[in-house]
């Protein structure tokens, strides 16, 4: 089943008054449980969990520090360009804000590679709008493999693409690829997506 049909069998107002629900008991039990499941994790995001803040937050620094040590990663965007085809109402790349518009040509992603390795990072995150004409797979082919070669590690930020074209950023020499939905409740993602093709919550 995919993940689009799994969603649209949850009743978000259901779930949240699920979550309001929640006691202190709930909350205790979900912090105790060695396997913590859905209902555990509805009680750590109630309001009930409140006074509990200061123990949870003991808890994360010691499962964090015992799943990865000390390590920590530095890592530098990369903005590739600013353009962008959706009116989104919290995004400053919304293409109805009146700004600038800039995307990097191919000399220009070259300057800003070696000026970023030569403050030391080896770890990019790729940012661009959501442009498929403009800044789209066609742009991605010629960028990607230029920015891998400078960085052992190259993630992206990117518009929603069918599953071959991430398989082929993939092959491109991404390491990782961030696509986000800022919420899944369809009401408020449609009264915060005004125009272009991320007005389509299921893509």
């Amino acid at each position: 089943m995919s993940f689009a049909k799994q969603l649209a069998q949850w009743d978000f107002d259901d779930v949240t008054l699920q979550i309001h629900a929640c006691t202190a008991n709930n909350v205790q039990r979900a912090l105790n449980t060695t396997r913590p499941d859905l209902k555990d994790f509805m009680a750590l995001i109630s309001p009930a969990a409140e006074p509990f803040l200061a123990h949870m937050a003991r808890l994360s620094y010691a499962r964090t520090r015992q799943r990865f040590g000390n390590t920590l990663q530095f890592y530098i965007p990369l903005y590739l360009s600013n353009l962008c085809a959706n009116d989104c109402t919290y995004c400053g790349f919304s293409m109805s804000n009146k700004l600038r518009r800039k995307t990097l040509d191919l000399t220009e992603i070259e300057a800003e590679c070696q000026a970023i390795k030569s403050m030391g990072f080896d770890s990019v995150l790729v940012v661009t709008g959501e442009h498929e004409t403009k800044v789209g797979m066609a742009y991605f082919r010629q960028a990607i493999p230029l920015i891998k070669r400078h960085f052992s590690y190259l993630s992206m930020e990117v518009q929603p693409l069918a599953e071959a074209d991430y398989l082929e950023l993939c092959q491109l020499g991404l390491d990782a690829v961030l696509v986000y939905q800022e919420t899944y409740r369809r009401r408020t993602y449609a009264r915060h997506h005004l125009k272009g093709k991320k007005m389509d919550f299921d893509w």
